[in-house]
């Protein structure tokens, strides 16, 4: 699996970062400055939006809105597509829109390969996998191009990270028990977070404790989360940490996944190398001399992230 990085802690313990913490934090630009008002312009050729839609879903009343992330992504990628005819127009007079336009389809791929692998309920693990491998070299492409213009060196970080520790996890899934179901969205701190937030709700107005007190309120938030798992119906959710804005229980989970997600059906170095050729296919289409450093760096054994 060329590009990815090896290295681990000891006995294999790998970072991660929850992929929802990720989505609210996109923010790009590559090329052609990328921002809310560039962003604006198009959305609204969208049927589904207006004016006033798409300036709600650009400027949340709540930053930590995982579904209007979400929401926003998903359109960026709705309009790239739709907006197919006047991208491919080579002879178009109106340049500045079409160079826009292909800046935001470039954006779109490189949102497309990180989100879905945690939204669409149709993929097999192994075009999982693709996505995730698109993501990491779109992104080391861009980031090796423009730097902090393209997205901060912490936001690089974790989303190389996120994959790296998706790869390591389904490897050693397949060690354990190849026959068994891999689910992407286990991954990430969801479970510690909600066990977290039930503990401080626990200690009500007094949230600092105690070492007794705090084993006391894991103990309690630990009972909740087995009633609550032997009858789900009881649980609200948490809106924060959902992917849509669907009420009741997150309704993306392993249950309804359609897509093979059997982790020994799943070869990772193929799937690895399979994103690799659909980045260079993304890249080379769309601005073949400005990346023709990435397919160099490609053929390095460097890492993409660290």
């Amino acid at each position: 699996m060329p590009g990815l990085n090896l290295f681990t802690g000891d006995n294999e313990v790998t970072l991660d970062f929850d992929f929802k913490h990720i989505f609210k934090r996109i923010v790009l630009n590559n090329g052609r400055i990328i921002n809310s008002m560039m962003i604006a312009r198009y959305l609204v050729w969208l049927p589904a939006y207006d004016e006033a839609a798409v300036t709600k879903l650009l400027h949340p009343d709540d930053p930590q809105d995982v579904p209007r992330a979400v929401e926003l992504i998903l359109a960026i990628i709705e309009c790239s597509k739709l907006q197919h005819t006047i991208i491919a127009d080579s002879f178009s007079v109106d340049i500045e829109t079409r160079a826009d336009l292909q800046s935001i389809t470039l954006l779109s791929a490189l949102l497309e390969s990180i989100v879905l692998p945690f939204t669409d309920i149709s993929l097999s693990l192994s075009e999982q996998v693709t996505l995730l491998s698109r993501y990491c070299h779109l992104a080391f492409a861009f980031f090796h191009a423009h730097r902090r213009s393209f997205m901060s060196y912490q936001l690089y970080y974790d989303t190389q990270t996120m994959a790296k520790n998706a790869m390591f996890c389904i490897a050693k899934q397949q060690n354990l028990d190849s026959h068994a179901p891999f689910f992407l969205g286990d991954v990430g701190d969801d479970p510690l977070e909600i066990l977290f937030g039930r503990t401080r709700m626990i200690g009500g107005h007094n949230s600092a404790s105690s070492y007794a007190q705090a084993l006391d309120r894991l103990g309690a938030a630990k009972d909740i989360d087995g009633v609550f798992r032997r009858h789900p119906e009881l649980d609200p959710g948490h809106r924060r940490l959902k992917l849509t804005r669907q009420e009741g229980v997150d309704h993306i989970n392993r249950e309804i996944w359609q897509g093979d997600i059997i982790s020994g059906q799943c070869d990772l170095p193929l799937a690895w190398r399979n994103g690799t050729s659909v980045s260079l296919q993304t890249t080379t289409s769309r601005t073949p001399a400005k990346f023709l450093l990435f397919l160099l760096l490609l053929q390095s054994p460097l890492p993409l992230s660290v």
